[in-house]
């Protein structure tokens, strides 16, 4: 059976945004201050496709009012996530473990789905989505959530969950509103939405401390450059990855079945970067030995999440 373009296309984002994390974890170990840091820089990158335009690479050409409103509001609704997520990595520096419970978007995304697109699935695709989501929850069953506090890891990755959802409900209706959607004109404004929330959320964050928070942003992007444009570059590639499989998908229920994954994803990166460093003296491979551990629970639960996937597509 031939595989469908955007089934390969889904697979490139959560793989991705798994290398994301892992490099994630160690900014957030040493680098970033707070959840700010990590919003605007990933804010900030989501300028880069505008110099595609600048540079005849591509093209803009505004799809309407109507359109441009939901790309702009999804792009803002995305960037507010990665802050909810940043917010949690916080609490707890498991990358893992957050990007498990972020896969609660498997359901809440048929929910939404259901609200604002009017889409119905089929019922075996509604088992596939539950068998799915039954692998996310045993993740749930770490010790790691009771020692650190439930609500305190819970609270801001659910609100993560919510505005992923929400992004990819609403990219997709975007996508779906003109009978021939140009993907790069609809892509651009949602990144316009993303850099510009970056920006409010750290305005109403921090008020009058928001100039001296860009120079100390400023400082820490000259100080880790190549590291910033190496791992933000990797989720650039990832996001478009994601948005070209949401307008492909015949359903964003399935691409948010397979970006499942990234759990997964983080735990194989993590695994092999610890046993390359573990004998380093000046790396510190003990963080990402982090995102592994609670194996065998991980390995059941990826299971069901395959098989989930394997219903779905």
């Amino acid at each position: 059976m031939m595989i469908e373009s955007w089934i390969l296309i889904a697979f490139i984002a959560p793989f991705l945004w798994a290398l994301v994390a892992v490099i994630d974890t160690y900014f957030v170990h040493g680098v970033y201050s707070d959840e700010y840091d990590g919003t605007v820089v990933s804010g900030l990158f989501q300028v880069f496709p505008w110099i595609l335009v600048l540079m005849g690479v591509i093209q803009f050409t505004f799809p309407g009012n109507e359109i441009a409103f939901l790309a702009l509001f999804a792009g803002g609704f995305f960037i507010t996530s990665f802050f909810c997520y940043f917010w949690a990595l916080f609490v707890s520096n498991d990358t893992a473990l957050m990007q498990t419970i972020w896969s609660l978007s498997i359901p809440a995304v048929p929910f939404f789905s259901w609200i604002i697109l009017g889409e119905i699935l089929l019922s075996i695709h509604y088992i596939g989505i539950g068998i799915a989501l039954f692998g996310v929850l045993l993740f749930h069953f770490d010790a790691k959530v009771r020692k650190i506090g439930f609500l305190k890891i819970v609270l801001p990755m659910s609100a993560a969950v919510v505005f992923l959802s929400l992004s990819m409900v609403i990219g997709k209706k975007a996508y779906e509103f003109s009978d021939q959607p140009d993907f790069w004109s609809i892509y651009l404004l949602f990144s316009t939405g993303a850099v510009i929330t970056s920006f409010l959320i750290l305005l109403i964050g921090r008020g009058r401390q928001s100039l001296v928070k860009l120079r100390h942003i400023g400082s820490i992007s000259k100080r880790y450059l190549v590291p910033f444009f190496l791992s933000e570059g990797l989720s650039l590639i990832a996001t478009v990855a994601s948005q070209k499989a949401i307008s492909l998908a015949p359903s964003v229920s399935y691409v948010v079945v397979i970006e499942s994954l990234v759990p997964v994803f983080i735990m194989l990166i993590s695994l092999a970067i610890f046993s390359i460093t573990m004998n380093m003296g000046k790396f510190n491979s003990d963080i990402y030995r982090e995102q592994f551990r609670g194996a065998p629970m991980k390995i059941l639960a990826t299971i069901f999440i395959a098989i989930g996937i394997y219903i779905v597509v």
